[in-house]
């Protein structure tokens, strides 16, 4: 997802071609459309592209967000103008510039969607219901969810589950906070 996202913002901020605010518009905009609006076309797409009970169909809808755009898009566009100039007069390509340069200018921004993306698909229960059906391939809240019985519920074992399925997020979180909050602290005003 980063990686699509940066590919697809970068552009969207930097370079000046016909029809970029009209695309930029039309990406965001689709942040509006419901997932259970798209979410036929997606299985539909899924099954014809033999993804069904694959971690490939898992991963299908979150290769790129019209959000990771927007939000890489805003973090381009605050990176100074001149860092991407000097490295152009070093003759840096222009995907030499993206990955050099300005990938590790918006690392914080790369943390925070790395952060939301990996929540957001870790907690997903819905595409990987549709799209799964053997157990080898359950994700831990789809997993859970499978404790229930039809008559009966284990609410320990329905607790535990879910808490070692918050394990992972936190730890995550724990270890991404440190490339966030340094540069939160140096963004103050020096007087």
């Amino acid at each position: 997802n980063l990686i699509f996202c940066s590919l697809a913002a970068y552009p969207l901020a930097r370079l000046t071609f016909v029809g970029r605010e009209i695309i930029f518009s039309a990406i965001v905009s689709t942040i509006l459309i419901p997932f259970q609006i798209v979410m036929i076309p997606l299985y539909v797409l899924a099954v014809k592209l033999e993804l069904i009970n694959s971690y490939l169909g898992i991963i299908f809808p979150g290769i790129a967000s019209a959000f990771g755009i927007f939000l890489l898009r805003q973090a381009f566009q605050g990176v100074p103008k001149e860092l991407e100039e000097a490295a152009r007069m070093d003759g840096c390509s222009e995907l030499g510039i993206w990955w050099y340069v300005m990938l590790p200018s918006i690392r914080p921004a790369l943390v925070t969607l790395a952060i939301f993306v990996f929540i957001g698909s870790w907690s997903d229960f819905l595409w990987p219901l549709l799209v799964v059906d053997r157990p080898e391939f359950f994700t831990l809240p789809l997993g859970v969810s499978k404790l229930a019985g039809t008559f009966t519920l284990d609410w320990r074992l329905i607790a535990a589950g879910s808490v070692i399925s918050i394990v992972p997020i936190l730890l995550f979180f724990l270890v991404m906070q440190r490339y966030i909050v340094p540069t939160e602290a140096g963004s103050g005003v020096k007087g």
